[in-house]
């Protein structure tokens, strides 16, 4: 039998140890969320912090999904959800003295009434971004994952109790069923044959799926409770990647119903180590791989904090309240009861996600259940990741008697929860805004938070932009032919440009202040800068020329031959054409003098001679180059304007005559003037 109490228990003792480390005052001191502790001294954390130089481990990200998605280039399938709805088991009332307490009873008064639509596409897009060595969901915005309080509240499971760490030896297991509930499954044909040790769904439905008689006695009512306990937990919330089977040792927690375990716990846990699993779970090209643990916590968890997979929430339906009994209210998931359900094809809703995964910023997510506080735990968590890795499930098959492996952890766990109890009132350590940034700074250089590629290669900026070759592209190509493409990967491209430019920018500015001539290298950069910026604009849209990289003529002939003009570039125009304007028809008829403003205007000769003023050879030959080009013009303007006087009447005749020596009068007085 495979080892899952190992599993649970690991990763709740995990999650406990961060209660129960110390600050550097020596006192606990809970934060806002969940059990989490929180130093006052946030400056503390991020200085060790500063010490770290990667936060992925290379043994979990050798398969990870992210790694073939970005690295690879695999073209991955959404994973199936092992969550299966239990309306298929009717509820009887004659269940609920036994259940309550167990402290099952708000959960089984959820769960039996089915569960929401799910979506395993934004599912299969969050899964992407979990990491087995913090146990958190890796955003750009930061950290994120599902905590004792979430599961406390949106499933009201307990979360105080003993821990569920128990001897799971499979050997005579058909024997000790068949003892506790009256019937086991047959054993298989073949004697060599390995069976898991537990239950099929359908064995359970075809022998308990209708309520027990009318008649029966207390103990049948106690082995049906029992057994429909069984069956609703292993569907609902340790559901393991194939779906079809009930394990022998979730009846066996069930031995004893007074027992008051800590289930809230041990499903978190649980939860925790298949999102470990999945991860790095590729699948088929069928997408056969599947994602365990309780996908409704999950779910629901996600549509709260975050915009991305968030369904329409439809009409709620009626709850069949019960006053006298608290414990069958409703749970904050009954908020999301009855949602629309995501009908668009699986994978394309996938990379949609994935994209929107990769553009979610602060201001897209609920940040007041931001667990911000996990960075404090960093550094324990980074170095028991050997430690976590040799309790793998798959390596400690040999281990039955948890009990006692873990007996130290156990009791670590119960001291903290009596030192929670025994704290006081519990203190909230206000948001420190600059802790943060420093921390979200560390965070993006020590993790993979950008899972789709570039729309462009690197380099691209580089060289002169020839649209002909961009139009090749990947990006492009997917675009021309209809399929779908996300704005993520060109704003992936333009946020690492903008940051690369920013760092140069920066190191420039500092350079500067140490050279004794900066202005040279500053003018260079500069150009250089505002070349890569619209490169990048042209990218985006724009269609703009090339910036010249120097003011010399020999570079610019160079790098005119090195960037040819673009098929999509026109050729300079020349002059615009004049154009009639409303002043052109106030000023007809009527000579416009241009005045030039260098100089002193130019005076005729007479008034020169007016004031005794001597005349220059060169200004005489000027004036008199000016009267000879009028009259040059007028003759060659009378000349070509004289008509021909063959074959026109007396008074035609007389008319053009007229009008010739108005012409000629109107000349003569030019000339004179």
């Amino acid at each position: 039998m495979e080892n899952y109490s190992s599993s649970w228990e690991t990763a709740a003792l995990m999650k406990m140890a961060v209660v129960s480390m110390e600050n550097p005052s020596g006192h606990f001191r809970p934060a806002a969320c969940g059990t989490r502790l929180c130093p006052p001294d946030l400056g503390f954390a991020m200085a060790a912090l500063g010490r770290m130089v990667w936060l992925l481990d290379q043994e979990y990200d050798r398969d990870h999904r992210a790694v073939h998605m970005t690295e690879r280039t695999t073209d991955l399938h959404p994973l199936k959800i092992r969550y299966h709805g239990t309306v298929d088991i009717p509820y009887d009332e004659r269940y609920t003295e036994h259940i309550q307490p167990t402290g099952l009873l708000p959960f089984i008064s959820l769960v039996s009434r089915g569960g929401p639509n799910m979506n395993p596409s934004a599912l299969t897009a969050l899964v992407d971004r979990w990491r087995p060595e913090t146990h958190t969901f890796h955003l750009r915005a930061g950290e994120m994952a599902p905590t004792l309080q979430d599961v406390s509240m949106i499933l009201g499971l307990p979360i105080q109790g003993e821990p569920l760490c128990m001897n799971t030896a499979s050997d005579g297991w058909r024997e000790q069923m068949a003892a506790l509930i009256g019937m086991a499954p047959p054993a298989l044909a073949n004697p060599k044959e390995r069976a898991p040790a537990g239950a099929p769904f359908a064995w359970i439905r075809t022998n308990f799926g209708q309520p027990p008689p009318e008649d029966a006695n207390e103990d049948t009512i106690r082995t049906y409770t029992r057994v429909y306990l069984w069956y609703m937990i292993s569907r609902t919330l340790f559901p393991d990647s194939g779906g079809k089977l009930a394990h022998w040792c979730w009846l066996k927690a069930l031995t004893v119903l007074e027992h008051r375990w800590s289930w809230g716990t041990a499903a978190l846990a649980y939860l925790y180590r298949q999102l470990d699993e999945a991860c790095r779970r590729t699948g088929s090209r069928t997408g056969s791989g599947g994602i365990g643990g309780c996908m409704l916590l999950l779910s629901v968890w996600s549509w709260d904090r975050l915009s991305v997979g968030r369904p329409r929430v439809l009409d709620e339906r009626p709850w069949p309240h019960h006053h006298e009994n608290l414990d069958r209210e409703p749970t904050w998931a009954y908020l999301w009861d009855n949602v629309s359900e995501m009908t668009s094809d699986p994978k394309i809703m996938y990379r949609q996600y994935t994209a929107e995964l990769d553009t979610l910023t602060v201001s897209g997510w609920n940040g007041s259940h931001m667990v911000d506080t996990t960075i404090l735990a960093r550094g324990w968590l980074t170095s028991t990741t050997s430690a976590r890795r040799r309790l793998d499930r798959q390596r400690q098959r040999k281990i039955t008697n948890w009990s006692v492996h873990h007996s130290g952890h156990v009791a670590a766990f119960l001291h903290c929860l009596e030192a929670t109890r025994n704290a006081g009132p519990v203190e909230i350590v206000p948001h420190d805004l600059a802790a943060f940034n420093n921390y979200l700074e560390w965070f993006h250089e020590n993790t993979r938070i950008e899972l789709v590629k570039h729309a462009y290669a690197e380099d691209i900026l580089d060289d002169p932009i020839e649209f002909d070759e961009v139009a090749q592209s990947q990006h492009d190509t997917f675009a021309r032919r209809g399929r779908s493409t996300s704005i993520a990967s060109k704003l992936n491209f333009v946020r690492t440009e903008i940051q690369k430019t920013a760092h140069e920018c920066e190191i420039m500015w500092e350079q500067s202040g140490r050279d004794e001539k900066p202005v040279g290298p500053l003018r260079h950069f500069i150009k250089n800068t505002a070349r890569k910026m619209r490169r990048l604009a042209n990218l985006l849209g724009c269609r703009e020329g090339e910036i010249p990289t120097s003011s010399s003529s020999e570079e610019r002939e160079h790098t005119s031959k090195q960037a040819p003009r673009s098929a999509y570039q026109f050729k300079p125009r020349g002059k615009a054409p004049n154009r009639y304007t409303p002043e052109d028809y106030v000023n007809r008829g009527k000579k416009i003098v241009i005045e030039e403003d260098e100089g002193p205007p130019q005076r005729s000769s007479l008034s020169r001679m007016r004031n005794d003023e001597p005349l220059s050879t060169e200004e005489d030959e000027q004036e008199e180059q000016q009267q000879q080009e009028p009259r040059q013009r007028t003759k060659r303007m009378a000349i070509r304007k004289q008509p021909d006087m063959r074959g026109t009447s007396r008074r035609d005749q007389l008319r053009v005559v007229v009008s010739f020596s108005r012409l000629r009068s109107s000349s003569r007085h030019c000339l004179s003037a």
